[in-house]
This record gives C-alpha cells, sequence and structure tokens, in this order.
C-alpha cells in the first residue's frame, strides 16, 4: 500500500521464426512490460520483417480516411447530402461565410460492430482496390470547393461596385486613366467636394455598406496621387459588362459547381457508407500490427534468437510461464531473473479503492520510483483534512458533493475533470463533519436555522488562534512524517543522508519545543534540554549536508508558517458567507413590487451562495494539494519513475481472431 506492486523481472528466449507468434500472445496477455534488453554481448535487433509490408498499407488507408474528409460519419453514415463547404450567398447580395453550411450536423458515434482480420495486410490490399475511385471523388470535390471560394470571393469584390452600371470592358481609353476609390462615410462628402472642384475630373459614385465607392475618370497626363488621401485605391476589376451582370453569370456558374460537389459529394459519402466502418477497423488492425512489429526494436538477437526481456506483478509472473509454455513448449524458454538493485522496475500503483483519484495527484507531479515510499495513502488523508479545514461548512460541503458528482457525470473517466471532481466527492464527506463542529450552514449557525440551540459549535472568526495553533500542529506533524518517510527511502541508499532526514527532524521538534517553552512557557524547564539537541542536530546538518544547511533553516520555519493558510483562507471563506447573508439575503414585502423584488434578490443569493462554493472549492483543493505538494513532498518524495505499461493492445472497432 505504502510500495508500489512487487515486480518480476522476465526473460524469454525465442526463435526469430516465431517471433511473430510469441509477441502476439504476450500481447494478448497484456501482463508484460517491455523493456529495452540491454545485453552487451548481442546486438539489437530491428523491427519484424512485416513492419514494412504493414506500415505501407497502415499509410494507404490512412490516406484514403483523410480523402473521405468530413463525407461520411464515424460509423460510416453519409453526411448530409455530401455539399461542399462553401457558403451561399444569402439575399440581399450579402455572402454567406464559408464553412456555414452543414455546420449544425452531429457527429457520429464509433459503430458498435467489430470486424475480425485473419490477415490485416491482405484485407487491407483488397479494401485499397476498392477504394481506388475515392482520390478522383475526393480531388474532384476539392477542386469544386477552391472553385466555389474564388467564386464567392468574386462576388463579394463585386457586390461594393454593383450600382456602378457601367460596362468595364469599354473603360480602356487612349486620354484617360481610370480607378477605383473607397472612401469611409466621414469622408466621403469631402472626397466628392474634392473631386467635382478637381479639372478636367469625372466620377461616378455607388454606397457599399459604411463606405461610398467611387470611380474616377482623370486625363492621363494628370498627377493621380492626390486620391491616396482621399480613401482606399482598389484595382479595376477585369470583366466583360457591368457588375451586375457579372454578379448574375456568377452566381449561375456558382450553382453548377454545387451541384456538381453535391453530386461528388453523394457519390463519395455512398462509398465510404461501403467501405468506411471496414476502413477504421483496418486502421486499427494494422495499426497493432506495427506495434507488434516495431516492439522487436527493444529485442537483443543473435543469428538464430530473441532475447526479450521485461517486468510483471509477481504474483503474475508465474501466469506468464505457464500460459506461454502451453502455447509454445520447448519452442521458447521463458523464467524468471534476479535483478541488481540499480536496475529499476516500472512502478505499478498498489492503493485501496478509495484512494485511487488521488493517485492523480502523485502523477501530475512525477510517478514514484519502484523502490520510493508511494505517497498516495497520505495524500488521501491529507488533502480532505486541509479541505475540510478550509471549507469548514455543511452547508457548501453537501453542495461540492452534489457539483463534484455532477462533474463526475458528465466527464470523461481518467479526464482531469473527471480525477478532480472524484477529489471533491471524496473530501466533501469530510468537510460536512467540520461544517457540523464549527457550526457552520451557508454562513448562518444552526441556531439561526432552527431558532433553538443544540450545542456549542466551534466559531472560526471568534477561535481564530485556536485555528492558527490547529494548523501549525497540522504542518508540524506532516513536516515530521516527511522527514521520517525521507530518512526511510534513503536508508538503503545513503545512510548519510538518511541521518541528515532525522537531523531535520531533531531540528523541528527542538525548535518547537524551545520557541514553545521561552515565548509561550509551555513546556517549563525544557528550554536548555531543546537548544542542545537544536545544536546537537545543526551541527549534524553540517556534517552530513554541509554549511549550506544552515542557509536553509529559516525555510523550514517558512514550511511551519505556510500551513497558517488553513486558518486564514477558511475565515476567509467564512466571512464571505456571512457578507452574503447579511447583505443580501431576501426579505418576503407582499406587494407586486415586493414580490418582484424578493425574487430578483433571491436569485442574486443564490448566484453568490453558489459562487462562494465553487470558490471555497477551487481554493480549499488547491491550497490543501500545495501544501503536501510543495511543502511536505520536499522532504522525502524524488520521483521520476516509469509507469508500468504492459504491451497489449486497445481495441475498439476489431476483435482477436
Amino acid at each position: 500500500m505504502f510500495r508500489a506492486a512487487k515486480m518480476a523481472k522476465i526473460r524469454v528466449i525465442c526463435l526469430k521464426a516465431i517471433a511473430p507468434q510469441v509477441v502476439k500472445s504476450l500481447q494478448q496477455l497484456s501482463v508484460l512490460h517491455i523493456t529495452d534488453s540491454k545485453l552487451p554481448e548481442l546486438e539489437r535487433a530491428g523491427p519484424l520483417p512485416s513492419f514494412d509490408e504493414v506500415s505501407s498499407r497502415l499509410v494507404k488507408i490512412r490516406t484514403i480516411k483523410e480523402a473521405f474528409g468530413t463525407a461520411v460519419l464515424h460509423d460510416g453514415r453519409p453526411r448530409g447530402d455530401g455539399a461542399p463547404s462553401g457558403g451561399k450567398p444569402e439575399e440581399g447580395g450579402k455572402i454567406a461565410p464559408i464553412g456555414a453550411a452543414g455546420s449544425n450536423r452531429e457527429e457520429g458515434k464509433p459503430s458498435s460492430k467489430k470486424f475480425s482480420f485473419e490477415d490485416p495486410v491482405t484485407s487491407a490490399d483488397e479494401l485499397i482496390s476498392r477504394a481506388e475511385p475515392v482520390f478522383g471523388l475526393a480531388s474532384k470535390k476539392d477542386a469544386y470547393a477552391k472553385e466555389l471560394d474564388a467564386n464567392i470571393a468574386a462576388q463579394k469584390a463585386l457586390s461594393e461596385i454593383e450600382g456602378l452600371h457601367l460596362d468595364f470592358s469599354e473603360l480602356s481609353s487612349e486620354t484617360l486613366q481610370f480607378s477605383l476609390l473607397r472612401a469611409h462615410k466621414k469622408k466621403a462628402k469631402v472626397a466628392r467636394e474634392i473631386l467635382a472642384a478637381t479639372k478636367n475630373c469625372m466620377f461616378a459614385s455607388t454606397q457599399s455598406g459604411e463606405s461610398e465607392v467611387f470611380l474616377v475618370a482623370l486625363p492621363k497626363a494628370a498627377d493621380s496621387k492626390f486620391l491616396e488621401g482621399l480613401g482606399q485605391a482598389n484595382p479595376l476589376p477585369r470583366i466583360s459588362g457591368t457588375p451586375k451582370a457579372e454578379i448574375a453569370h456568377l452566381r449561375e456558374k456558382e450553382g453548377e459547381m454545387r451541384k456538381g460537389a453535391e453530386e461528388a459529394g453523394r457519390k463519395l459519402a455512398h462509398l465510404g457508407g461501403a467501405i468506411y466502418p471496414k476502413l477504421v477497423a483496418l486502421d486499427e488492425a494494422l495499426s497493432i500490427e506495427a506495434d507488434r512489429a516495431q516492439v522487436a526494436t527493444l529485442f537483443s538477437a543473435s543469428a538464430e534468437l530473441y532475447f526479450i526481456e521485461g517486468w510483471a506483478e509477481a504474483g503474475k509472473a508465474g501466469r506468464i510461464t505457464h500460459e506461454m509454455g502451453q502455447r509454445f513448449g520447448k519452442k521458447i524458454h521463458i523464467s524468471q531473473v534476479s535483478f541488481k538493485h540499480d536496475e529499476v522496475p516500472p512502478t505499478l500503483f498498489d492503493n485501496p479503492g478509495a484512494a485511487k483519484p488521488f493517485e492523480y495527484l502523485v502523477e501530475f507531479i512525477s510517478t514514484p520510483q519502484y523502490y520510493e515510499i508511494d505517497p498516495t495513502i497520505i495524500l488521501a488523508i491529507a488533502v480532505p483534512l486541509t479541505y475540510a479545514l478550509i471549507m469548514g461548512d455543511a452547508g457548501y460541503a453537501l453542495l461540492s458533493f452534489l457539483l463534484a458528482w455532477l462533474f463526475t457525470r458528465k466527464s470523461k473517466p481518467g479526464g482531469l475533470l473527471h480525477s478532480v471532481a472524484l477529489i471533491w466527492m471524496i473530501s466533501a464527506i469530510p468537510a460536512f463533519f467540520a461544517g457540523i463542529a464549527f457550526d457552520e450552514y451557508f454562513g448562518f449557525s444552526h441556531s439561526h436555522l432552527l431558532g433553538f440551540t443544540l450545542y456549542a459549535g466551534i466559531h472560526r472568526a471568534v477561535s481564530l488562534t485556536f485555528l492558527m495553533f490547529l494548523s501549525i500542529m497540522i504542518g508540524m506533524a506532516q513536516l515530521a512524517l516527511g522527514f521520517i518517510l525521507g530518512a526511510i527511502n534513503e536508508w538503503s541508499h545513503s545512510r548519510k543522508h538518511a541521518y541528515a532526514k532525522l537531523c531535520w527532524l531533531g531540528v523541528e521538534i527542538a525548535g518547537f519545543v524551545l520557541i514553545g517553552s521561552t515565548v509561550y512557557t509551555m513546556f517549563p524547564g525544557m528550554a536548555i534540554p531543546s537548544a542542545a539537541l537544536l545544536a546537537l542536530c545543526i551541527g549534524g546538518l553540517v556534517y552530513t549536508e554541509g554549511v549550506i544547511a544552515i542557509i536553509e533553516l529559516p525555510s523550514l520555519l517558512g514550511n511551519v508558517m505556510s500551513y497558517l493558510r488553513i486558518a486564514a483562507v477558511g475565515v476567509g471563506g467564512l466571512i464571505i458567507a456571512e457578507a452574503i447573508n447579511e447583505l443580501l439575503l431576501p426579505r418576503l414585502d407582499i406587494s407586486p413590487l415586493g414580490i418582484v423584488v424578493f425574487i430578483i434578490t433571491a436569485a442574486i443569493y443564490v448566484a453568490m451562495h453558489l459562487a462562494a462554493c465553487c470558490l471555497a472549492m477551487f481554493e480549499a483543493l488547491v491550497h490543501g494539494a500545495r501544501l503536501s505538494v510543495v511543502e511536505f513532498f520536499g522532504k522525502f518524495y524524488t520521483g521520476g519513475g516509469v509507469r508500468f505499461a504492459p504491451f497489449s493492445a486497445k481495441r475498439v472497432h476489431t476483435q482477436e481472431v
């Protein structure tokens, strides 16, 4: 429970000829964490011979999947009508954004049908030959989509000058130069006046949204630089007619393009409905085959043999030997071998179910090494305890439990929110009892709610000194435990470092007793013994860690004082809850206006308490986890371990033959 699950080192020796079957069997057993076999007298093996043909088919299968794009849902059903992603012009000449069409389609769910392939490579070759039309259809659909984008862009540009009823194909002259000028409405009046006052200048204009567009004609010999200060110059469109006629022509071509794109999309979706589910399944099957072939790069090899090494739970080592022996008999040699202390096995957590969510906090920092003490159980006690003392309100605790339960239902197992929500749920239980002890129910005492008194609770704002002392004692206890765990971790590696941890423990205890006896008269007659112990432990630190240990002594006091945040943040939460009750508690006045005010005030009151509860949940978890991870872990935890990951295959769309 405080250590990782015990591991056994397994070695498998097999003929190269049966290596694919051996690897497949190990993957099916899903109990062996295969590691790099570093045998100096042997060569490093490459991937199995099947790797090239498997990987080449896998690339082709994935290329075909990409060619389908969004034409089909994940379960192979056609997506809508196969329309392209381009937008259509809306009424009034406005252009809908590209990608708007079909944006409300629902994603398909994975198919419940599972495929099985005796030979995924052969099955892939058959499917690849059937899927040849996919690339032509996908290319045609993409070409239509690009043409549509260009068409829509051209329509949008021309819609700005649609009011100019001029044939632009005739705007060519040996004596005149033509320019398009866009001026914002704030400058349009000034631009019109300047153009009207300019000699030999002719112009026509039309409104375009917030701007006015001018078509200006000047003699070729005239200087046109003055136009730059009037607005934005745009190039003349290359069209053979009026903008309105060209827009009509573009819309006609757009309709033809859309029909062609929709036809290509329908054919692609129909073909996808026939082969896409099998395509997804083959992707999975070939990925598994590729993993089997690639894992051989971790093997050592001789001319005829492969040497495979890995780790398995000690309790399951016999199962591997028995199962593999039954399947292959004398064709392989499998054994459990001893390993040296400098070999570090992978880490497999071995904690009871209630502590499992707190493994997430441990791994968030780093996976513990195999020989280290696993702090998960300690976190499963410390984090809910600090959470309870910081939240300290039975009403908020109940609400936080319900919110956390809702988060677990709405989040994906194994995800960040799901893991945090489980910790919230567990921590809300002691927080509820702490709220009863502190006599806090959404900032009220039970006597306020019931009208009579059942018990005298510990009011945190009144008993702040007690809470501060309790916080310091919790910190002292947790740090002392950290030093003890550090000494245990170091005992088998370096006795000198283990003694240093014990010296730090002595400094903590002696310093506490010395301050208590001299400042607060808590331990009469212990001043001299505690001072002597403190001096002895400081000397031990200088001997084991050097003079720099003296510089680090004040940090220990800082670690202890950091636990005062338990009292400070908790009292701050209480003050917020009481302020909400004092300022926003709704009061009913039997009148039309009074009822409206009551409803509005009640909604604000509930929203503020909900916000205060969420804030308390966040602060209680963050501060509780921070104290454990930053202050506590630093006294003993190293981390840097490798998580146990047995060689296995995750199947969603396929099943083993």
